[in-house]
Formats: structure tokens, sequence, C-alpha cells
């Protein structure tokens, strides 16, 4: 079975892994990988896509070109919380999975926002709208697909260093709070989740007034990523690459060259929302300037530049005035 590209639908990577490309059908990322490890009590599934009849169906496919079943899984692990990771997981528990792991923190965001969804949505266009963005008019900035998952507990919190089957695990905050990347003590490979993509850079925003730093916590985790010496990484996007260390180090760096754009901009400026800083800078690979993003992609956009605010904030470099409409940042 292939996918619509020609991408195989399965690739056996060595040492017991299979990669198995699971559809995202209309998303640009077009697949997301489950990767499959052989373990001495079944197999360990590590995310699982979002809950979809085609995913569904992929990964029935997948794990039969290897001569496996769902019922051959021991235990689902998450990377993190977000659908295209996660939404599967009540399927595949309904099933009879015995087992999903994911990190206490993660879990604690789902039960928040998987209650009541529209409002989570309306609390995080209240906040990018309170830093400044609205969207254009007759532009939706609204996804169905964020709602594509059953809202099902974890049967086991998974923490940093807990050893799982074959796996430790490494807790990685900054993408999401609960962040979990996996280390396989047989290959020596890390499953990277959205930790660590290429060529793709991982979204970091601020979606909520948390008061947390994630983007100080994703610059900490990616260093302590590039410390482990792995010899190849398994990206959730994407396909697996080698060198670990040299995509740490190309991550870090667009995130110090970023960080600098934003206080230029800011400093020009003096004072301003964070909006308007998004709008002055350049977005995707190619450099497209803020009006060339859909909506939906400019929030996005906006989120990650109140991540970078907030993180120059928290380093005492510039300051915030929330006496005004729209919040503005201030040299």
């Amino acid at each position: 079975m292939r996918m619509a590209d020609e991408l195989p639908l399965t690739t056996a990577l060595g040492d017991g892994i299979v990669q198995i490309r699971l559809p995202m059908a209309g998303n640009p990322l077009r697949y997301i990988n489950g990767y499959v490890l052989e373990d001495d009590d079944g197999l360990t599934l590590v995310d699982c896509g979002w809950k979809g009849d085609d995913v569904l169906a992929a990964l029935h496919a997948g794990l039969a070109e290897h001569g496996k079943a769902l019922g051959d899984i021991s235990r689902l692990l998450m990377t993190h919380f977000h659908f295209d990771h996660y939404g599967l997981a009540g399927t595949l528990l309904a099933a009879g999975v015995p087992m999903l792991g994911m990190h206490e923190r993660d879990w604690a965001v789902l039960q928040r926002i998987g209650v009541a969804r529209d409002a989570d949505d309306e609390i995080a266009d209240k906040w990018i709208t309170a830093n400044g963005y609205t969207a254009p008019d007759g532009e939706s900035t609204d996804s169905p697909q964020h709602h594509w998952y059953d809202l099902v507990p974890p049967t086991r919190y998974i923490n940093d260093d807990d050893q799982l089957g074959r796996l430790t695990a490494m807790w990685t905050p900054g993408h999401s709070p609960g962040h979990l990347c996996f280390l396989d003590r047989r290959s020596g490979k890390l499953l990277t989740g959205d930790h660590i993509l290429d060529p793709v850079t991982p979204h970091v925003g601020i979606w909520h007034d948390h008061g947390r730093d994630p983007l100080g916590e994703y610059m900490a985790s990616l260093q302590r990523v590039g410390n482990t010496g792995t010899t190849g990484t398994l990206p959730a996007h994407g396909e697996p690459f080698v060198d670990t260390n040299r995509r740490v180090e190309e991550l870090l760096a667009h995130e110090i060259e970023r960080e600098a754009q934003v206080f230029d901009a800011l400093q020009t400026r003096g004072r301003a929302s964070a909006a308007e800083i998004a709008r002055a800078l350049k977005w995707r690979r190619r450099g497209d300037s803020f009006d060339m993003l859909p909506a939906a992609h400019q929030q996005f956009a906006v989120a990650e530049t109140i991540a970078h605010l907030e993180h120059l904030r928290n380093d005492g470099e510039i300051d915030r005035d929330r006496s005004v409409d729209p919040i503005v940042y201030v040299i």
C-alpha cells in the first residue's frame, strides 16, 4: 500500500522499528508518523494520528504489512496532546489496547480544552485579539480538524526518565507543556515528536495568558536533547534523519535569530503589540510577508511572536503594558 504522493505506507527502519505514515488529508504536512517498536511484551506504538476512518485503516494496513495487528500493541505512548498525535487514542483503547501513556501536564491541558472545546477556542481567539490581531473580513481562523479526537484519560502518567519497555522518556516542554521524547536504548535513536522536525520549525506559541515561558523551556529542552548522543532522529512529521545535533544547532540558531528580529522590530517602534511585530517579520521558509499567510496561520504567527516577546520579558529585556488595548510591549 502506498500513499497518494507515492511514499510507502510503511518503512522498516531496522532494530525492530517500523514507521507507519498515517494520513493527514487536507493538511500540508500530509502525514504523521506512528512508530511501532517490537518489545519483549508486545508492540509499543508512539503517536497514532487524528481520529478518522482513513487513519485507522492505514494503521491496520501498516501493521498487517509486517504481520502484526492492533491486538499486538501492548502500550500506546503520546509525545504530546495535539489532536494529530492523540486523536485516535480513544478508538484504539476501545479496540483493546491496554495502556495509554502521556505526561500529566498535557493531560491537564486536554481536560481543560476537551470538555469545552468551543469555549477554549474562544479564549484563544480573545487572547490573540487582545494582542492586536483581527482576522481579515470573511476569513475564518477555525479548523474543524482540531476537534478530531475523543477525550480519553491516560492509564499511566509518564514522567522524565521513566522506563517503558525499551524506551526511556525525556520530558521536553516547549511545543506543549508536557511534550515527551523517547530514547530507544536498543537502537540509540530518539523519537522526537514535534520537538525536533526537519526542515519544518516546530511551533512554540502562547495561546493563553498562563505565565509560562514556553520558548525558554523549548530552548533548554533542545540543549538537553542535543547532549544525548543519539544515533538518529525519528520525528513525528517528515522523514527520519541521522544528525540530531546538527538539527538541534539549526533550531537553536533559528530561535536566536528570530528573537533578535523581534527585539529589533520592537526597538524601532519603542512600543508595539505582538500583532504589529508579527506583521514586521517574514514567515515560512520562503520568507512570506504576514499578509500572505492565511488567517489561521496569521494567528499562529502572532502566538509565536508573543512567545518571543514573553521570553524577552522574562529575561528582563523588555516590559509589557496591559493597561491599554491592545496589549503592548515596551523597550
